[in-house]
């Protein structure tokens, strides 16, 4: 494959990368409310191990476990965030 196609292919799942996380954005925002209402406590620690352990657990590379929980640290970070904002 050409460098010119594989580029478009990079760019394809770039595009559909940022859709799907304005989708889960919106979700964490809707789980937000939903916490709010509850009382509930925006961090929660075991929620966001199990789901890193469930993903380095389906990870078959090549991207290392190490940069795989960056990247979704990074993710979790801005959900919180997200979820912050709809509380006030």
């Amino acid at each position: 494959m050409s460098l010119q196609k594989l580029r478009a292919e990079v760019d394809r799942i770039d595009r559909q990368l940022v859709s799907l996380f304005n989708r889960r954005i919106r979700l964490a925002r809707r789980i937000g409310v939903i916490k709010a209402r509850n009382g509930a406590n925006i961090f929660d620690a075991h929620r966001e191990k199990s789901l890193l352990l469930r993903l380095i657990a389906r990870n078959r590379g090549p991207i290392e476990t190490s940069e795989l929980s960056a990247i979704y640290r990074v993710i979790l970070k801005t959900s919180r965030r997200h979820q912050r904002k709809v509380r006030h």
